[in-house]
């Protein structure tokens, strides 16, 4: 019979295998953000200074701004990927008794797997994007002509939304560590063998995010510092369930 490990089980490994090891993830993630925040920052500069002035003028912001600052959003997001890739690489490492560096979390964009990563990126986000569109067609339906019937529809969808983005992003959300696992594979048969491995086990990996939601609201109170010591223990734990799902005990 198979048996998995339980929730609390999984984070006081994680616990265990993070002593002596917090520094090095404390400063990957530290750099993680810092490269997100640089990335969204560069192309938003010009559309908050846009945003700003017509505070003071009445003139409405600056259409095209605001498009580069969605394109660096788009840029951030899939930059995200990559770093994703790397901080589990070096959580994988830590597992395994090796020695981490906080460069690992680069880990991403080597030539072997930059074009998978990048595949992997967009697929993830593609999904995310599909399964929003009920929502975002209300909404801008909402914006143009409010009502309280749109409202209920809009609401509506954004629950349906929901519903088909929550099973695909737990589906997908060990793409990455397949990855690792299997360098050699395509990225095809990451995304079936992720949908195969996952399934049976998707409320048990939702749970396990539910049960990190009390210490993100936490961090809210530390504007965000608490991060820093929050994100390697998340990581950490999601890194012992993927290995517990392929390499569960039997009785």
């Amino acid at each position: 019979m198979i048996q998995y490990s339980r929730r609390y089980q999984l984070k006081d490994k994680a616990k265990d295998t993070l002593s002596g090891n917090y520094g090095t993830l404390i400063l990957g993630s530290f750099l993680f953000s810092l490269v997100i925040c640089l990335v969204v920052f560069i192309f938003g500069f010009a559309y908050f200074m846009s945003v700003l002035a017509s505070l003071y003028s009445g003139i409405g912001h600056s259409i095209i701004a605001y498009r580069i600052f969605q394109i660096g959003l788009v840029a951030g997001l899939i930059l995200s990927g990559f770093l994703n890739l790397g901080i589990t690489f070096l959580c994988f490492k830590l597992t395994c008794g090796q020695p981490g560096r906080y460069t690992d979390i680069f880990y991403g964009f080597r030539r072997d797997t930059f074009f998978k990563t990048l595949l992997l990126t967009v697929i993830r986000l593609a999904f995310g994007c599909i399964c929003s569109l009920p929502f975002v067609y209300f909404k801008n339906a909402y914006l143009q002509a409010p009502g309280f019937r749109l409202l209920w529809l809009t609401l509506l969808a954004g629950v349906v939304s929901l519903c088909l983005y929550i099973p695909a992003a737990l589906s997908l959300d060990i793409t990455y560590f397949l990855l690792l696992d299997f360098p050699d594979k395509k990225a095809a048969g990451i995304i079936k063998d992720s949908f195969r491995l996952i399934k049976g086990s998707r409320k048990r990996l939702f749970f396990l995010q539910l049960s990190f939601v009390p210490l993100r609201l936490l961090c809210l109170l530390t504007l965000g510092v608490g991060s820093l010591w929050l994100e390697p223990y998340v990581h950490m734990t999601f890194t012992l369930f993927y290995l517990d799902l392929i390499n569960p005990k039997t009785t």
